[in-house]
């Protein structure tokens, strides 16, 4: 089901009341701290100028771009990294562009702000083309320096009639010199047989913004070698797009990255006007307008790189939205989100997001509204062929997810396809959910116990379902499994769910649910309160878990701890002590051939 047509938009007023009070910033009519949040571009414009002041507050003597004031120079050092300095695309676009909603426009501080920023650019990139960046006399971390390139490269677009003979000649061989690096390592790959991290050694959004990058930059420095062969990478590129509207990483959808792929679909259908491209990000457009939930926040059960942490994503791809009347309904909705209930974009976004933003305001493409999947009483969208699902029915969302891939042991990014699944109420936010994992069985969602350990190892999955409802069905060693969502009324849902043993090994499987908890907020279990600190909490029995203004009524046999930990592919420990990204585990168990059932009642 599709939504970017002209349809009558619905009244808000009863999704308003009900948002949680978390997120109460992400509605289109409520957005007290902006003047322009009913429209675009000019939120974007507000938002740019309001984080400038405390940016070039921020910004270092050399000109690099920091998000604090450091306490000392190990503080300095440690904090920084080459994602921010994509905030250079801010000022500079702030000076050049006329806009009400853009105090800055012509003001010298905005263009200081970004001529000193490239000037330290210019200054880091050595005679190989590599970044070398030195903070306070220490070499840092140049990683996916070519994010800020990129956004450099457009700020030299932007001010080249600022920049004055000798600043001109340092940027511009600079940039050659760096997208010199990137060109090579896109024609080493563009030719591959698929557009994929496994054939190409690198993620595909990696690949496709080394191709804008580098054809941007071919553009600018008249480097016609640089934009034709960059020219064919993206066109190849957009056809990559699966028939569910995302770009496949490994296998099925990275919900997260894929807004780094749509920036490059819609990067290309801005300059060349290929129809496909435009096919491409419109299907794109589809399939994040329903794998949204009300609160502007990713559904991530489909997501095979990234667990959800809950914090709405606003920044890269958001132009490639704007390109179609629901999908600017869409961005307003994810960046007044990701903007919190304050006025204050340089804490809620950060400077990375904020130099993205700016391309997007850059690009955006002007037009009318139209409702999206948010605003309406229900619908179901699944990947095309592929067994995934949301559902919105009244104030509940579902999701299942029976994706099936091979598993990456050898490479920490990739998680474990668990067949996760999720639940979403209007006035709780999300209650289940997090998404997939790598190495931690105890959140499969289907497992058996095996001499005393768990086995939790999906053969095969499958979706059975229509408007009627949808099952999820996977095969486990041992086990043939299914589950179901029962939607009761508007306050209550059922989760139903059965195991069939097929190797003789009875009564040993198990539901396993992750429920989203609250660190510093209270669950109630059988009665028995507890702060959600990083003290454990174990419970078994018949057990009623109540947090957040929601309840779950588990069966005889279930257990029920907190904290579990869990995966992080990024940073030196791969299940770090976060309990923000915590889960409460509930473990069912099944015995053989029954339906059981788990209620949960929002009051």
């Amino acid at each position: 089901m599709r939504f970017f047509t002209n349809r009558t938009l619905v009244l808000l007023t009863i999704l308003i009341a009900g948002l949680p009070a978390l997120n109460r910033a992400a509605t289109l009519d409520n957005h007290p701290h902006w003047k322009y949040g009913g429209s675009l571009p000019g939120l974007y414009y507000e938002v740019l100028a309001v984080s400038f002041d405390k940016a070039e507050r921020f910004q270092a003597p050399d000109g690099r771009y920091r998000s604090r004031i450091p306490a000392d120079t190990e503080q300095d050092v440690r904090s920084f990294s080459m994602y921010i300095m994509q905030y250079i695309y801010v000022p500079a676009l702030l000076y050049v562009t006329e806009h009400e909603a853009n105090p800055l426009a012509g003001n010298r501080r905005a263009l200081d702000s970004a001529l000193s920023s490239g000037d330290w650019m210019a200054s880091i990139v050595n005679e190989e083309g590599l970044f070398v960046p030195v903070v306070d006399g220490v070499k840092t971390n140049p990683l996916d320096s070519h994010r800020a390139l990129y956004c450099w490269a457009e700020v030299y677009g932007l001010l080249k009639n600022e920049l004055g003979a000798e600043r001109e000649r340092s940027w511009r061989e600079a940039l050659h010199r760096g997208g010199q690096r990137l060109c090579d390592d896109m024609r080493s790959r563009m030719t591959r047989p698929r557009i994929t991290a496994p054939f190409l050694g690198t993620s595909p959004n990696h690949f496709g913004l080394w191709c804008t990058t580098v054809n941007r930059i071919g553009m600018l420095l008249g480097l016609d070698d640089w934009v034709e062969d960059s020219r064919a990478a993206l066109a190849r590129f957009v056809r990559e797009v699966a028939p569910g509207g995302y770009w496949a990483e490994h296998d099925g959808p990275t919900v997260s990255y894929d807004y780094l792929n749509t920036a490059v679909g819609a990067y290309y259908w801005h300059y060349y006007k290929d129809p496909e491209a435009l096919d491409a990000i419109r299907a794109n457009t589809d399939f994040h307008a329903h794998w949204t939930t009300p609160d502007g926040i990713d559904i991530s059960t489909v997501d095979q790189r990234n667990r959800n942490h809950y914090r709405p994503r606003a920044g890269f791809g958001l132009f490639s939205f704007s390109n179609f009347p629901a999908g600017r309904r869409l961005v307003r909705l994810k960046l007044l989100a990701a903007l919190e209930d304050k006025r204050d974009p340089f804490e809620s976004m950060g400077l990375s997001a904020l130099g993205r933003l700016a391309q997007d305001a850059h690009y955006h493409s002007d037009g009318p509204e139209a409702e999206i999947p948010q605003q309406i009483p229900s619908y179901r969208h699944t990947l095309a062929a592929r067994p995934a699902v949301v559902r919105k029915n009244g104030n509940w969302v579902y999701s299942i997810c029976a994706l099936v891939s091979p598993d990456s042991p050898l490479n920490q990014f990739f998680l474990d396809r668990i067949m996760p699944v999720s639940l979403w109420h209007t006035r709780t936010g999300a209650i289940i959910g997090g998404g997939n994992s790598k190495g931690q069985p105890g959140i499969v969602t289907f497992a058996a116990v095996r001499n005393g350990d768990l086995d939790a190892h999906p053969l095969d999955g499958l979706l059975r379902g229509s408007w009627d409802g949808d099952t999820l069905c996977v095969a486990e060693e041992g086990f043939s499994c299914r589950l179901t969502f029962v939607t009761v009324d508007d306050n209550t849902t059922l989760i139903r769910a059965k195991a069939e043993n097929t190797y003789n090994h009875r009564n040993t499987a198990l539901l396993q649910l992750q429920f989203r908890l609250h660190d510093g907020g209270t669950v109630t279990v059988n009665g028995q309160s507890s702060t959600l600190s990083a003290e454990r909490i174990e419970r078994e029995g018949a057990l009623r878990i109540a947090h957040n203004g929601w309840s779950a009524s588990l069966p005889e046999g279930s257990r029920f701890e907190w904290p579990f930990y869990t995966y992080y592919p990024y940073g030196s420990v791969r299940v770090p002590e976060n309990l923000h990204n915590a889960v409460g585990r509930a473990a069912v168990t099944l015995p053989d051939g029954e339906w059981v059932e788990v209620r949960i009642r929002v009051d």
